[in-house]
């Protein structure tokens, strides 16, 4: 066997262990991806309170439906999806709809250049300055891999949608930057 199927196999303990009530399993499973998990709800809000619900509540769902969890995939990739879907049941709850737009887009929509020099942190503090539905579409689409037709589903919105905000937050990030070099 090897590392990835040893710790497999040590998540799986885990899980079991924290299914039946095993309160340190958990938390070692919480120490594995509370960092990345954090980090994802701090790039879907602008604040750190509604960050901090948003954790706090996806942690909550998590441990509830541990045992819904099928072995199918990683258990970090199914812990991404329960956060995302807290994100997105948080903005629903607010009432924040995304805005639905069927523009024609340039060819090269899906590309993002002219931020290749940026530091991480940096780009990630400018994303925080974009409106919600397009920040949204931005993570989702660049930070946590989900094609468009994922995004528009999980946002009932249309892919054209999904990629017209995702085209808009490039633009607004680009004009973004530019007002900072200035």
């Amino acid at each position: 066997m090897g590392k990835e199927s040893d710790q497999s196999a040590e998540t799986r303990v885990l899980i079991e262990k924290s299914i039946i009530g095993d309160e340190r399993a958990f938390k070692k499973l919480y120490d594995m991806i509370a960092g990345k998990m954090y980090s994802l709800c701090l790039r879907q809000t602008d604040n750190t309170q509604d960050a901090n619900d948003i954790f706090q509540s996806a942690f909550t769902r998590l441990f509830l439906n541990l045992k819904s969890f099928r072995y199918e995939g990683s258990f970090e990739g199914w812990a991404r999806r329960v956060f995302v879907n807290t994100c997105l049941d948080f903005y629903k709850k607010k009432n924040i709809h995304f805005i639905e737009s069927n523009e024609d887009l340039p060819s090269e929509a899906n590309g993002f250049t002219g931020f290749d020099k940026l530091a991480l942190e940096d780009l990630f503090s400018l994303v925080k300055k974009l409106p919600h539905g397009q920040r949204t579409v931005f993570n989702l689409y660049l930070v946590e891999g989900y094609d468009h037709k994922e995004i528009a589903e999980m946002l009932q919105i249309s892919e054209s949608g999904s990629k017209s905000q995702l085209h808009r937050a490039k633009n607004q990030l680009k004009k973004l930057l530019a007002d900072e070099q200035q």
